[in-house]
C-alpha cells in the first residue's frame, strides 16, 4: 500500500521539465474564453427557458468557418481532434430529432458532419450512461469536445453528497484523462434560483464557467448571461428570438417591437 501511494505521488509531483502545451481554448462568447482543454463548463437555467437552443448553436458554431460564430458564441475544436460528442440524455426522439435539424439549421449545414457524434440515451441509467460516455472517450481520441445534455442524469440523487461529489470528481477525472472539454445542462432550482441540489453546488465550485440562460416574456427573449468565469472577465448578456421561425439575435432588454422600430430585423 506504501509503495502504491508513493508510485502515486511520484507522478503528482511538479516537474519543471514537464511543460505543458498552450493551453487549448475550445469555447468563447464574445471573444472571451468560456472552456478550454481540461476543463467543464456549465449551462443553467429553468425548464424552458433557452438552454436546448443556445446549446445547439453552441454545436452548431462547430462547423462554421473560423471566423464565424453563432450569436457571439464559437466552439472550435483542434485541427488534429475534430470530433464533437453529444449525448442527449432528457429527449423524446421527437424532440432529439428536432434538436438535431436546428443544429444542421443554425451551422448552414447541408448534411450532417462525419465529425459530429450524437446519441440519445434517454431509457439508460446513470451508470449506464456513463459508462457509455467513458468508452466512447476511448475508442475516439479524436473527440476534443462532449457535450451533456443533461447532468440530472447521471446521478440518481442530485441531492446527496457523496453521490454528487463522486460524480464531479468524475467530470474532473475524465477531462483530464481525456482532454477534453466538457458542458454539460443542469437546472435551476425554481424558489432561490441557483443551480440544483448539491450537485449544483459541486459544479459550480470546480467548473471552469457557470452560464445561466433566462427567458424574458415580455420582451420575448433567450438571454445568456455569466453566472461564474474563472478564465475571462464577464461578457455582456446575449438575447435571442424568434421571428419567422428564424432565431435572431436582438439588443439585450430592448423588445422584439423597439428592435423592429429602430429598423433592425
Amino acid at each position: 500500500m506504501t509503495n502504491d501511494l508513493t508510485e502515486v505521488l511520484l507522478t503528482r509531483m511538479f516537474n519543471p521539465g514537464d511543460i505543458p502545451p498552450p493551453e487549448d481554448v475550445l469555447l468563447t462568447i464574445a471573444g472571451k474564453t468560456i472552456g478550454t482543454a481540461g476543463n467543464y463548463v456549465v449551462w443553467s437555467g429553468q425548464p424552458k427557458a433557452g438552454k436546448s437552443t443556445y446549446l445547439s448553436a453552441t454545436i452548431a458554431s462547430a462547423f462554421l468557418p473560423a471566423y464565424q460564430d453563432t450569436f457571439g458564441i464559437k466552439l472550435k475544436p483542434p485541427e488534429d481532434r475534430p470530433i464533437v460528442a453529444y449525448f442527449d440524455t432528457e429527449s423524446s426522439r421527437f424532440d432529439f430529432h428536432r434538436q438535431m435539424t436546428r443544429i444542421k439549421t443554425l451551422g448552414n449545414l447541408q448534411k450532417y458532419p462525419s465529425t459530429l457524434d450524437a446519441f440519445n440515451t434517454r431509457e439508460d441509467g446513470p451508470g449506464k450512461i456513463r459508462a457509455l460516455i467513458r468508452h466512447y472517450l476511448e475508442i475516439t481520441p479524436k473527440c476534443s469536445v462532449l457535450i451533456v445534455d443533461g447532468f440530472l442524469d447521471l446521478c440518481l440523487n442530485y441531492n446527496d453528497e457523496v453521490e454528487t461529489r463522486k460524480l464531479t470528481n468524475w467530470f474532473k477525472l475524465i477531462t483530464k484523462q481525456f482532454n477534453i472539454l466538457l458542458i454539460g445542462v443542469l437546472h435551476l432550482s425554481k424558489g432561490q434560483g441557483e443551480t440544483l441540489g448539491h450537485l449544483g453546488s459541486n459544479t459550480d465550485r470546480w467548473a471552469q464557467s457557470t452560464l445561466i440562460v433566462e427567458k424574458n416574456k415580455e420582451a420575448r427573449q433567450f438571454v445568456l448571461k455569466p453566472k461564474f468565469l474563472r478564465s475571462s472577465e464577464d461578457f455582456e448578456p446575449i438575447a435571442i428570438f424568434n421571428y419567422d421561425g428564424k432565431w435572431q439575435q436582438i439588443p439585450y432588454e430592448m423588445t422584439v417591437q423597439q428592435t423592429f422600430k429602430n429598423g433592425k430585423k
